[in-house]
């Protein structure tokens, strides 16, 4: 048996719920369950808990209120939400209470996405889009971009190839150029700080600031990364940004734009950052409706 690469508290007061995740979990993990946030307290003063994962809507102290006291009491714990409702409606609240993971409970439930979650959260090794897919996956094109004028090019060329094994999207064109563009324009600054670039300029990026892309897939969906080396954005900036845009306010934004649109158009939206050392944005599509309809909200930053 393989020894167990850390401890999870998992906080349902559905039955059913509680036990399905701890039988996912328990093979890699110390699992810990709780029906509700008052013995969930009582677990975390007794045992040493790298992740707490709580429902949202519980009777009594709800996932939010729960969160909040872990992250006041048990710094060094992990946190995330899970929920059966529109993960929108919870956005202005993981904003104001610093929550960048919040789990679907898609119907069916979604287990590889789910381990995937838990895993980067345990072990905050966060990077690598082949973390994100299935165990059969192959990387199907890499791109090195050092060159704005490459953009159109390589765009197009990541289309064409999606298009020669799904369905033609209209809509990944828009997503590849805002997270492509944001990489380009947003990411490098110069030694004031400032942004070094100005937005749809001609610019040929210095070898620190390559902006690598990776597609790959496996046997249900596909997904591209896209990783710049800068690690300049932070988890709260996307939750504001995102929080702008869904409650009306972000309209005439310009920043905050491209985050909003890429997570509405992609099935799934991950942000992962390394502060001062890159960030890698990905978003995965999958080849049928199976696990469409849910957006949770994947922020990591270590």
């Amino acid at each position: 048996m393989s020894p167990k690469i850390g401890s999870v508290l998992i906080v349902d007061d559905e039955a059913i719920m509680r036990g399905m995740l701890e039988i996912e979990l328990e093979e890699k993990y110390h699992v810990h369950t709780a029906s509700n946030a008052e013995k969930a307290l009582t677990i975390l003063d007794k045992e040493q808990i790298d992740l707490v994962i709580s429902d949202i809507n519980m009777p009594g102290m709800k996932g939010y209120e729960l969160v909040r006291k872990v992250q006041e009491h048990y710094p060094g714990t992990k946190v995330a939400l899970i929920t059966g409702y529109n993960v929108d409606d919870y956005v202005r609240m993981a904003k104001e209470g610093n929550i960048s993971n919040i789990i679907s409970k898609s119907t069916p439930f979604n287990f590889d996405e789910f381990n995937s979650v838990v895993c980067g959260l345990v072990t905050e090794e966060i990077f690598g889009l082949q973390r994100y897919l299935l165990p059969d996956f192959a990387v199907v094109k890499e791109y090195s971009l050092t060159k704005s004028i490459e953009i159109s090019d390589i765009e197009s060329d990541i289309v064409n190839t999606i298009a020669g094994f799904h369905h033609p999207q209209l809509f990944v064109q828009i997503l590849l150029e805002e997270v492509i563009t944001n990489a380009i324009y947003h990411a490098p600054v110069n030694k004031k700080g400032e942004r070094k670039y100005a937005k749809h300029s001609q610019v040929i990026l210095d070898e620190s600031e390559r902006v690598n892309i990776i597609l790959g897939k496996d046997n249900e969906k596909y997904g591209v990364s896209v990783t710049d080396h800068s690690g300049r954005l932070t988890k709260e900036q996307v939750l504001y940004r995102i929080d702008r845009h869904i409650h009306g306010e972000g309209l005439l934004d310009e920043n905050g734009r491209g985050l909003h649109m890429s997570r509405m158009y992609a099935d799934r939206f991950i942000v992962n950052i390394k502060k001062n050392t890159k960030t890698e944005v990905i978003f995965i599509n999958y080849l049928d409706e199976k696990y469409r309809g849910s957006k949770p909200i994947y922020i990591n930053e270590i």
